[in-house]
Formats: structure tokens, C-alpha cells, sequence
């Protein structure tokens, strides 16, 4: 089930970690395929578990660019069984910010995985990395940042 080197699938996180650390964010998802395909085809991450909790009727799905001991945050997408209505996303909540290499072509890209296209790409100030927003299939916005600098704007 699990695609990381631990021992016991359980500690994940780094059972010797001496310093706090973000673990994950979670989200609840509806239609859990087209979250997948969103956060998995679309920007790349990886499916790194899957636990199916029978007793509770939902799914949680753990996506990453790397692995969960020395990698960025992971995601943790809820996916509720019998959830048929929309989730609401309150007042709360803003957005998650994916840093990616070139923020223009994932703008145009991520629309083909289910993605909305919001804010386009633009810098918030002088010499700052561009950022866009997009929504995923379920409307959460995601900020994506640019993080490879060009020459030109390094100069």
C-alpha cells in the first residue's frame, strides 16, 4: 500500500524528527478521480497512499512531489462517499501555493486537467517571480508561483 521506505507504514513523517515541521494540508474532494487527475496529470504530484476507512465511508489520499520524511508538505485529499452536495469553502480558507517552474505554460496547461483559469500570470511587484491563480475541479484556489528565474530577470 504505501510507497515510502519506512518500517511501520504509520510513522511516516519521520519517527527521529527533532524540529516541528508542516506534515500536510487537507482538502475534501467530491468526485475524487477528477482531483486526481487535476493534482496528479495536471502539476505533477504523486500519489503517495491511499487508506480506504470502510468503517468511516471515506478515502484519504496522500499527493507529493517528493516523499513524506524529507520532501515539501504533502497534500492530503478527503474524499467522503456519500458526500453527493458541493463542499463550501467558507471565509477561511485562501489558497495553496504550488511553486512551478514556468507559470505561464501551467496556467494554459492545467484547463485540460479540469482546472479554471483565474488571475494570469503577472508579477506583484518590479523583479518579484510571476504568479497566477487557478481553481481546481472542486473550486479551491491554487496560487501558482514561478520558481525558475530567467536571465533576463535576474539582471
Amino acid at each position: 500500500m504505501s510507497q515510502n521506505e519506512s518500517v511501520d507504514p504509520l510513522w511516516v513523517w519521520g519517527e527521529t524528527s527533532e524540529q516541528p515541521r508542516v506534515l500536510h494540508s487537507m482538502i475534501r474532494v467530491r468526485d475524487l478521480a477528477a482531483a486526481l487527475r487535476f493534482y496528479c496529470d495536471g502539476l505533477g504530484m504523486t500519489l503517495l497512499d491511499r487508506y480506504d476507512i470502510e468503517a468511516g465511508r471515506f478515502s484519504i489520499l496522500f499527493l507529493s512531489y517528493a516523499g513524506y520524511r524529507d520532501g515539501p508538505a504533502a497534500l492530503e485529499l478527503t474524499y467522503n462517499w456519500d458526500q453527493s452536495e458541493p463542499y463550501t469553502h467558507g471565509s477561511g480558507y485562501g489558497h495553496m501555493a504550488i511553486g512551478v517552474p514556468d507559470v505561464a505554460a501551467m496556467y494554459e496547461r492545467l484547463p485540460a486537467y479540469g482546472g479554471v483559469q483565474g488571475s494570469p500570470p503577472k508579477p506583484m511587484m518590479p523583479g518579484a517571480p510571476e504568479l497566477a491563480f487557478v481553481k481546481d475541479p472542486d473550486g479551491y484556489a491554487i496560487e501558482l508561483i514561478q520558481t525558475r528565474r530567467s536571465k533576463a530577470a535576474a539582471r
